[in-house]
């Protein structure tokens, strides 16, 4: 049932693991739903789950590598709940692949969805935020963009851009009363790897951090209620998993420690004899 006094939130790559975690936290909060994904039965899915909730909850199938959908995704949005309080930009791609082997298109495949999809929904929701004393956007950002990360290049590179371009965001629109809040997780257990596990220079090493990811990786719903916390307390950035702050302060502290076991540990996995 639609309420008039429930803020919303558009949440985009909803039907994911930390999506769909973020999705069931805040309908407990009670907050309204605008959930974003590509997978549209997925989608359906996520929404058959919450049918008994009273939150009102919408669900939009759009591909937002393409700004035609993006702009037709706000129009949406703004006719069924007529105001937004808060944009989660969550949805992502990674590519597990040297950068030799990375194409411009895979490049550009991974820009388009980690950095210029969260750029053009800010700047669309935007106008629709600002009819609020008190609004949110959420980037999702990494502790890979604390530190390259080998054979994740692409992801590392536009991670990294969406937290410089948070930081920028955030004291922009500081006048607004639009909080800014970039989110820079570690491993979280989701299957998040395996919609491009094929693509992987070593198919067994990708399978090999997935397993890892799975077993060492908080909760989703953890890190769903942390970075819901975060961004209700407006605070600026938030690591989320110990792996993520203690790596954030190893990079800090001893860059070339950091440097040089990457440099290792890739040798070693790759089988990389040099001359």
């Amino acid at each position: 049932m639609k309420s008039a006094n429930a803020r919303v939130a558009v949440i985009t790559g909803a039907a994911g693991g930390l999506g769909s975690a973020l999705t069931r936290e805040l309908a407990k909060r009670g907050w309204n739903l605008a959930l974003v994904d590509i997978d549209s039965e997925k989608l359906a899915e996520l929404v058959g789950t919450l049918a008994s909730s009273n939150n009102y909850i919408t669900a939009h199938v759009a591909d937002l590598r393409n700004s035609d959908q993006i702009a037709a995704l706000t129009q949406e949005v703004k006719g069924k709940h007529g105001s937004v309080h808060c944009l989660i930009n969550n949805a992502g791609i990674t590519l597990q692949k040297s950068i030799e082997s990375h194409s411009i298109e895979d490049w550009r495949r991974v820009f388009d969805l980690n950095f210029w999809a969260t750029v053009s929904l800010c700047q669309v929701f935007l106008p629709i935020l600002k009819e609020h004393s008190r609004a949110n956007i959420v980037n999702i950002s990494s502790m890979a963009a604390c530190y390259g990360m080998p054979s994740q290049s692409s992801y590392s590179s536009s991670k990294a851009a969406v937290q410089a371009f948070s930081e920028s965001l955030r004291v922009e629109l500081s006048s607004y009363g639009i909080g800014v809040t970039c989110i820079l997780p570690g491993a979280i257990n989701t299957d998040m790897i395996k919609a491009t596990l094929s693509e992987s220079d070593d198919i067994a090493q990708a399978k090999k951090n997935l397993a890892l990811a799975q077993r060492f990786g908080i909760p989703p719903e953890k890190a769903a209620k942390c970075i819901i916390d975060a961004f209700e307390r407006n605070r600026r950035q938030k690591y989320v998993g110990i792996d993520a702050r203690v790596f954030n302060w190893m990079v800090k502290l001893c860059p070339g420690l950091v440097s040089a076991v990457f440099a290792n540990t890739y040798q070693s996995v790759n089988k990389v004899n040099p001359t």
